[in-house]
């Protein structure tokens, strides 16, 4: 009972006068005393809301930021040895960095001091392992300073300032980079490689999937606790980059332009387009080719084809509708694309024994 609705029950009342009136007043105190130790947000040895909001803060941070490395990690060798599939190439420098002002958050601005000294200057918060980055000695926690004989200033534009620098320099051109490290000043020398230009996002989402628009490529949270190797991943990855490389999304485009037209006008553009699948949906056709060129990327990077099809045996114990052919079906039913994949591993092997060049030879858009 309150203090005020207490104060408020005698006053109204003759109730509490008298020996009996102070009896129950005391029993009143005495049931209103644990009410007053129940209400201490925070007992000895029990974290604060607040405390407890901050650790669940980091943990993601240090998930999200896992996520991404790996990514970084498994993808390079596709995109460092795909630029004769792919047509197109990037620098790449193996790194990423971070401003505290970038991050909106107060609880992850935090998070991230914590995790990876990131502060007001452009700190690296992930090296990729075996690239360029690395090979130079940059290691997370890095404040950049200094890049291409430019001083880096703090904040957002810093990162601006380091994207600049970075986009003007070519493949193979020695970029000298000044750190502070702890107290020291350290200065290195970066060395960008080609490869292959489909950068790649992490999504959120729980789906298991993954997805390409023609430029980049997004994995999905879902598909990444679903794997169960990197080589399981880097199969998902070169499947991505096939469908980029041969253009699968232009050809959706042009069907969103061709939903304009009507009646047999429509049918016969649609027809002579190779007959898209509806918008946000590969078709069989496209998803087949993908997975041929994808098993070419994956035999460039020097990753085994050998059993990697058996991604889809377990996709397959996922999804059992996809065991079944539907005619209906914009993917190819799991069975179907476990053999085709095992029928284009045993081509591979065939050139490589042979020694001939890892480049598709069946007639698609690009080849």
């Amino acid at each position: 009972m309150s203090g005020e609705r207490f104060a408020a029950l005698g006053a109204d009342a003759g109730f509490f006068h008298g020996p009996l009136g102070f009896i129950f007043l005391v029993a009143i105190a005495a049931c209103a005393k644990p009410a007053t130790v129940a209400s201490d947000p925070s007992p000895a040895g029990i974290p604060s809301v607040a405390g407890e909001r901050a650790l669940q803060t980091e943990a993601a941070v240090r998930t999200r930021e896992a996520r991404l490395q790996r990514l970084d990690d498994v993808s390079l060798p596709l995109l460092r040895q795909g630029p004769a599939l792919c047509g197109h190439e990037v620098s790449h420098f193996g790194f990423r960095y971070l401003a505290l002002e970038e991050v909106e958050d107060e609880a992850e601005r935090d998070a991230y001091h914590e995790l990876f000294g990131v502060g007001e200057r452009p700190t690296i918060i992930g090296v990729t392992s075996g690239g360029a980055a690395q090979r130079a000695g940059l290691t997370p926690g890095d404040m950049i300073v200094g890049l291409g004989g430019v001083d880096v200033p703090s904040g957002a534009q810093g990162s601006v300032e380091i994207a600049f620098q970075l986009v003007r320099r070519r493949a193979g051109e020695p970029v000298p980079v000044v750190v502070r490290r702890g107290r020291e000043s350290v200065t290195l020398e970066i060395t960008a490689e080609r490869g292959c230009d489909f950068p790649i996002h992490l999504s959120p989402s729980d789906e298991i999937n993954a997805s390409a628009d023609g430029r980049w490529i997004e994995v999905n949270a879902g598909l990444l606790r679903f794997l169960e190797s990197d080589e399981e991943l880097q199969l998902v990855i070169a499947h991505e980059m096939a469908h980029n490389t041969i253009g699968h999304s232009a050809q959706d485009r042009e069907y969103e332009r061709l939903r304009g037209m009507r009646g047999a006008v429509r049918d016969a553009a649609a027809a002579a387009a190779g007959g898209v699948a509806p918008p946000g949906e590969f078709s069989r056709a496209q998803e087949r080719e993908a997975d041929y060129v994808g098993m070419y990327y994956l035999a460039r990077a020097g990753i085994d084809t050998r059993g990697v099809a058996r991604f889809w045996r377990r996709m397959a114990a996922e999804d059992a509708a996809g065991i079944r052919d539907r005619g209906d079906a914009t993917h190819p039913a799991y069975p179907e694309r476990f053999l085709f994949l095992e029928e284009v591993h045993l081509e591979i092997a065939r050139k490589l024994e042979a020694g001939e060049p890892l480049i598709p030879d069946r007639v698609f858009r690009r080849f």
